[in-house]
């Protein structure tokens, strides 16, 4: 039996934590036969294989439902709301049944499929058994943003702000300057204008000695195309940034694909999120939102679900450890796929 991968490189801008997704699933499979783009399942016509089909579907839902060369397991599946019409349609619904019950990594799928006589459950992530692994016993003193949330502004009104923000603190400038410096952005003054938004909304909760010394990473920028040309040097880029975050004392992330990981792996982790979430974007969170520290930020500042108080801003000493609600989620998310594996030998 062949087993693949699926991959993204047929999208305008690769985000690596398809990558991390692929990676959660490649621990289970015995061999790795290569990858089937996610966004062309309907295309493939390769060899049979069997797939682990976790992931977030999809952005061209005529290429929907898959080939029938693929044999998929159907875990921590996510329909988001701007496909769902193009991916329940009655030749959807009959596919899905042939391979239920269905493993959806959120409430809103989980409802959606349940709403048509599918039989689905709440299976939440696949990467939150990357700890299987990928483990570590002694962790660095390091702390990683990964694409946090800021709060969004119009530029003109954000490049006013920034340069009343320069002309009356001239003495944090040099602290503003150590972090900008270290934001995945060719342009000067894209990296000063962050770095100056970032620095005014997060130094309100974290120390400015975590903000000066972390590691700031992106996970979805050029450099994916431009620096990794294969699926398999993507998925190799996913590994060292999963051993990063493995070896972290706390990272803080609007990526879902940073932060499910991260529970896995056992490192402190803080999701930051917009309080005002557009449909597109909460339908995703239903259950797994649950698991998570949260910072949320609204117009004028922002609020926590764990204890936070001014005079004790947040570090590496000081950052809340994680829920273990996510725990039992991973232990059944492994027994399904060693189950599906297992299959080949009966």
């Amino acid at each position: 039996m062949n087993y693949k991968l699926l991959a993204v490189s047929t999208l305008r801008q690769v985000n690596i934590g398809d990558y991390i997704q692929a990676l959660a699933a490649a621990q289970f499979l015995p061999h790795i036969d290569g990858f089937i783009q996610r966004e062309k399942l309907k295309d493939y016509n390769d060899e049979e294989c069997k797939v682990i089909m976790n992931g977030w579907y999809m952005h061209h839902p005529e290429q929907w439902p898959p080939s029938k060369k693929i044999n998929p397991l159907f875990v921590s599946l996510h329909i988001n709301v701007s496909a769902k019409d193009a991916l329940l349609s009655e030749e959807s619904i009959n596919y899905l049944k042939r391979f239920q019950p269905i493993g959806c990594r959120d409430y809103f799928t989980r409802d959606l499929l349940m709403s048509k006589g599918i039989e689905a459950y709440f299976s939440a992530c696949l990467t939150l058994t990357l700890g299987m692994s990928y483990q570590s016993t002694e962790r660095e003193n390091k702390c990683y943003f990964v694409d946090p949330f800021l709060p969004k502004k119009t530029i003109m009104f954000d490049e006013i702000c920034q340069t009343l923000w320069f002309l009356t603190h001239p003495n944090v400038w040099h602290s503003i300057w150590k972090i900008a410096k270290k934001f995945p952005y060719k342009s000067v003054a894209k990296k000063g204008l962050y770095g100056c938004r970032f620095y005014r909304t997060y130094i309100k909760i974290f120390t400015k000695e975590t903000l000066i010394e972390a590691e700031y990473i992106s996970h979805r920028n050029k450099g994916y195309q431009e620096n990794f040309k294969t699926d398999k040097e993507r998925l190799d880029e996913a590994m060292r940034l999963v051993n990063k975050y493995v070896n972290a004392k706390m990272v803080i992330t609007s990526r879902i694909h940073c932060a499910l990981p991260c529970l896995g792996l056992e490192t402190p982790v803080i999701l930051t999120e917009n309080h005002e979430q557009s449909e597109r974007t909460s339908c995703r969170m239903g259950g797994i939102r649950d698991f998570f520290h949260i910072i949320s930020f609204r117009k004028n500042g922002f609020e926590t679900n764990f204890p936070f108080h001014n005079d004790r801003k947040l570090s590496i000493a000081t950052v809340p450890m994680n829920k273990d609600s996510w725990k039992e989620h991973a232990f059944k998310l492994a027994e399904t796929c060693r189950s599906f594996i297992a299959r080949d030998n009966e």
